[in-house]
């Protein structure tokens, strides 16, 4: 196995850090009143979000695990997850620009995320879910 890339080691430590903000978010959500304000405004209830949430933070550690462990199921797991989050983002949220937003994100990571150098570390290609050999 070839030496990680410090892009993804960087990606990988943003989603640890990025999913535990999430799930402190998530826990306080319901103490928050402009987070009360803005939950009104979406098209699901209270609950749906915080579990969308609690989901998303374990996807995102998950992916970042497989990051570290070089399993290339986890770059996959984060495309998918990625589209799955703008489909349900774009049912529920208000505010529809900040999609954009996170299309660029998406869009961003998967390219390094499915690099030269991320395969080689992967040891597999395109979407690949099992290392080559």
């Amino acid at each position: 196995m070839e030496k990680r890339p410090l892009s993804l080691t960087i990606i990988a430590w943003l989603l640890i850090v990025l999913a535990v903000l999430g799930l402190i978010g998530v826990v306080t959500m319901r103490s928050n009143p402009a987070m009360m304000k803005t939950m009104d405004q979406m098209h699901t209830s209270i609950m749906f979000q915080q579990v969308w949430g609690v989901i998303g933070c374990i996807v995102s550690l998950l992916v970042a695990y497989g990051i570290f462990k070089a399993q290339p199921w986890s770059r996959v797991l984060y495309v998918v997850w990625g589209v799955i989050g703008l489909i349900v983002g774009f049912y529920t949220s208000p505010m529809k620009s900040y999609l954009v937003f996170s299309l660029v994100i998406l869009v961003v990571v998967s390219i390094f995320l499915f690099s030269s150098r991320a395969n080689e570390y992967f040891s597999a290609r395109g979407f690949m879910v099992k290392r080559e050999g």
